[in-house]
């Protein structure tokens, strides 16, 4: 399974994206995933410490104010979509998540182009401008709240999952317990 998540700016856009594509690992071992970000924000950090690719395209927020800045970001924009057209263009993925956040509209209308499956996982009980914008666009989207459903009524199909966790369960036997607890108590 190839698969490309977009997931740039803050960590609770990105954290999701990792753990989404650390549980397709674990279902799938097989599969290649590549992450779609920006050269700005934490993905670059936290993407390729997770062990992912991270390729990098032009994307910015839009703005409804009117400045040399705003257009200019606008334009960046715009070349940011045919940048990811490029690159999903040759990975050829099976599916394309967002998660949320500017990065997602490049990433999906570029998928869509090609009609490549798109999902987009949304983490807040209120959906953000992304998630609200591409509703009806995308095949599916993964909310963490219920909430959050009666606020995208342009949505397809909608499947509440919970949040995406990068947190592995851990058990521990007895005597390995009893340890921890020591040490805990000798520092």
């Amino acid at each position: 399974m190839k698969v490309v998540i977009a997931a740039a700016g803050t960590a609770g856009h990105i954290n999701p994206g990792i753990a989404i594509a650390n549980k397709i690992k674990e279902e799938k071992p097989n599969s290649e995933i590549i992450f779609l970000g920006t050269k700005r924000g934490l993905e670059n950090d936290l993407v390729p410490r997770a062990g992912y690719e991270l390729k990098v395209i032009e994307a910015y927020g839009l703005s409804k104010r009117i400045s040399l800045q705003s257009i200019k970001n606008n334009i960046k924009t715009i070349k940011g979509v045919y940048q990811a057209r490029k690159i999903i263009k040759e990975f050829k993925p099976d599916i394309v998540i967002g998660t949320g956040g500017y990065i997602c509209g490049a990433a999906i209308l570029s998928a869509k182009k090609y009609h490549i499956p798109t999902m987009l996982h949304e983490s807040n009980a209120f959906p953000g401008k992304a998630v609200k914008m591409l509703a009806s666009k995308v095949d599916t989207i993964l909310i963490s709240f219920e909430d959050a459903k009666e606020r995208l009524k342009n949505a397809k199909n909608i499947v509440h999952t919970g949040t995406p966790s990068k947190m592995k369960e851990c058990s521990f036997t007895k005597e390995k317990k009893k340890e921890i607890l020591n040490e805990i108590r000798i520092n």
